[in-house]
């Protein structure tokens, strides 16, 4: 991929995160990647092409910040669980809770109309309940969670609480309030 490519990727990425799809026009991508129309249509088709390559953009950061880096290290499962608590948290200090996590916000603007926007969205938030599961089992092995434990059930759930309090914090505008969202988690899982 030629830099300038990756570089309009990289700055659509942040105008898709703040501002979403739908309401980032091409108009506003040229004037902020510094670019014309012509050179936006050698490098992509249309915005929905684009849409496309900074979606998989986005799911390559979050894969490499919470998979790669946190959740597959060869650590113990309760330190896997904190970090990507803390490193959720983190990104969202960045943003002083105002822009949500790029993923979801993208999930609930283009689930409905969209099928491979919303496959490749529903992808990454299954691989990110496989990954949550497979701690919580490492968990239930150790003796640190309950043997009756339904780990894909629990993971669903707190994908969901996180999702839903990044949503909570971002309405109220207030980062305080997925601060203790977290806050319930670590203290459910004694981490």
């Amino acid at each position: 991929m030629t830099s300038k490519k990756n570089d309009i990727i990289c700055t659509v990425s942040t105008l898709f995160h703040s501002k979403g799809y739908e309401n980032t026009k091409l108009g506003e991508i040229l004037a902020e990647a510094g670019i014309g129309k012509g050179q936006f249509y050698h490098y992509f088709k249309s915005k929905r092409d684009l849409g496309e390559v900074v979606i998989d953009h986005m799911i390559s950061e979050m894969v490499e910040g919470l998979f790669e880096n946190i959740l597959d290290q060869p650590l113990p499962p309760k330190v896997k669980l904190k970090e990507m608590l803390d490193k959720i948290l983190i990104l969202q200090l960045e943003h002083e809770g105002k822009q949500g996590c790029p993923i979801g916000n993208l999930a609930i603007e283009l689930s409905e109309h969209d099928p491979i926007f919303r496959e490749k969205l529903a992808r990454f938030f299954e691989q990110w309940v496989e990954k949550v599961q497979q701690i919580l089992d490492e968990m239930k092995q150790n003796g640190e969670i309950a043997p009756k434990l339904n780990t894909l059930k629990k993971a669903r759930a707190m994908i969901a609480t996180i999702e839903g309090g990044i949503l909570l914090m971002k309405s109220k505008q207030d980062v305080e309030v997925f601060r203790d969202i977290i806050e319930m988690i670590q203290y459910e899982y004694r981490i």
